[in-house]
């Protein structure tokens, strides 16, 4: 009798979990693939001049790089294939500077599909020239797109959680500049009322002058 209630009870749990919608991690399918072209376009959009050439797209490794190559091809998307960025070189021996990494690579991975036509997948963007001075590659961009099919097929960027952005760096390391040096405003009030029958030869020079005091060169 309880061997009948465990077993009951177990199909009904069984039952529950089936209808929630869970989401699991995967490899790439073919029609997604058009995702990862949106991808690949948004995230040139967003580095702006720091996508350097060549430019290359990496998958996860249990999906097919030569399918998805292919796909962004055809979909007139401008892409190099991952060995062109990342080239193998031998041990030893001496390489071109082309023989080591270099360009730009947006790698997709971790995609997450849900039951409501939905997908998030995991972008790093990676900056892979190594220049003198530094000893890795440095990341550009880093977080998950978040994608949906409209009613007729075509995948939408419909939200990005971001990670890291090198431009926010940039742009605070812009701020901790010295400040311009401010004019006298007894400089601008006597400027402003000069009139037209003032503007003769040197008399804005001489204006000027009286509050800046040109200094020779030592």
């Amino acid at each position: 009798m309880w061997r009948l209630v465990r077993i009951f009870s177990w199909i009904v749990a069984l039952g529950i979990l089936t209808n929630l919608p869970i989401s699991h991690a995967q490899s790439l399918r073919p029609d997604e693939y058009g995702a990862v072209a949106l991808i690949y376009s948004h995230e040139l959009s967003a580095l702006g001049d720091r996508a350097l050439f060549p430019m290359c797209i990496g998958v996860p490794s249990d999906t097919s790089t030569k399918a998805v190559f292919e796909y962004l091809l055809k979909s007139g998307i401008e892409v190099s294939e991952a060995s062109v960025c990342e080239p193998a070189m031998a041990a030893g021996g001496q390489h071109h500077p082309k023989d080591y990494p270099h360009g730009l690579r947006i790698f997709v991975d971790k995609p997450q599909a849900t039951p409501e036509r939905r997908i998030s997948i995991h972008v790093v963007s990676d900056d892979l020239t190594v220049r003198p001075g530094e000893h890795s590659a440095a990341t550009l961009r880093r977080g998950t797109y978040h994608l949906k099919k409209n009613e007729v097929g075509e995948w939408q960027v419909v939200g990005y959680t971001k990670e890291y952005d090198s431009k926010d760096e940039q742009a605070h390391q812009s701020c901790d500049c010295p400040k311009a040096a401010s004019i006298p405003t007894s400089s601008f009030f006597a400027a402003s009322h000069l009139q037209s029958s003032d503007f003769e030869p040197n008399t804005i020079f001489r204006v000027l002058s009286t509050s800046f005091p040109l200094r020779s060169r030592p």
